[in-house]
């Protein structure tokens, strides 16, 4: 992929409230670093409607389809985005790959995600398998955003120790700097068992804050060095790693996540901790693909 021009924000609508939230969360991101915004509308695939539902007629569903796009437009440049800048697209067939056939130049893809159990039933599956198998960024934007908030100047990464920390970073960095905002760096860790606990003593913790910091922070502050205006904190939580997350992005702009792997089935690439917080997290959320760990 080197060489490749990623100057455009994919944003999925769908003429529902998620899909409008992802469009104004969408629009201010592509505004923010001058990047083209491209509209993507994925008709219902009429194969999943109940079989004693009313049938409708491909002209019908592509009419429909138009008039979402054509609306979607309008509400770009409602918020402010150059129309001139702006790019509609009717994608046909499943929609993870009508959505995913977008990815060659865009910088991110952005998604309005889903709270309610019954929804994820649904239509969570959609979410889940484009940050499962997209090559760029998925931002996920939750009912509880809105675009009149206030910004809080503040992002929240998770890292893990692994050799995806620093392409995680590096995202994170680029977003703070991007944002003007500082960045909380999470790392969270705590024994499966009280049984396992007990095995190591009561000095497990503290040996594991002082370890877990020294390590942390010589990664961190190389990154640093070439973000020098990014002003960071490192926190250690000895907790569970979803719940520490959660709590520390409750007022956050951004909860930052690495995703390992790569195309494998549905499911399987996203790991339980981001899995949770995709349908938890109070903050919109991104999932940085890791390429270390690409097959």
């Amino acid at each position: 992929m080197t060489g490749q021009v990623r100057n455009t924000v994919v944003v999925g609508v769908d003429g529902t409230d998620d899909g409008e939230r992802a469009l104004w969360y969408g629009a201010a991101l592509a505004a923010r670093e001058d990047l083209y915004l491209r509209l993507v509308h994925v008709p219902h695939e009429m194969v999943f409607y109940a079989p004693m539902m009313p049938y409708l007629p491909a002209t019908t569903v592509r009419e429909i389809g138009e008039s979402v796009l054509r609306e979607a437009a309008k509400h770009a440049e409602e918020a402010g985005f150059d129309a001139d800048r702006t790019f509609t697209v009717l994608s046909e067939g499943p929609r993870t790959a009508a959505l995913l056939r977008h990815v060659e130049e865009a910088r991110y893809i952005v998604l309005g995600s889903r709270t309610s159990a019954v929804k994820h039933l649904l239509t969570g599956a959609t979410s889940l398998s484009v940050v499962a198998h997209s090559s760029v960024p998925v931002h996920c934007v939750p009912p509880t955003w809105s675009g009149d908030r206030t910004a809080s100047g503040r992002l929240v990464v998770g890292v893990d120790g692994s050799r995806a920390d620093p392409e995680v970073l590096e995202e994170a960095f680029a977003e703070a700097a991007t944002r003007g905002a500082a960045l909380d760096i999470v790392h969270a860790w705590r024994p499966v068992s009280p049984y396992d606990a007990a095995v190591f003593g009561r000095g497990l913790r503290a040996d594991w804050e002082r370890a877990a910091r020294e390590a942390f922070t010589r990664g961190i502050d190389e990154m640093a060095a070439t973000h020098p205006t990014v002003h960071w904190s490192l926190q250690l939580r000895y907790e569970r790693v979803p719940v520490a997350l959660h709590e520390a992005a409750m007022d956050a702009d951004l909860l930052i996540l690495g995703r390992h792997g790569h195309n494998p089935p549905l499911g399987l690439l996203v790991g339980s901790n981001t899995r949770t917080l995709l349908h938890t997290a109070t903050c919109p959320l991104v999932v940085v693909p890791v390429s270390s760990d690409k097959q």
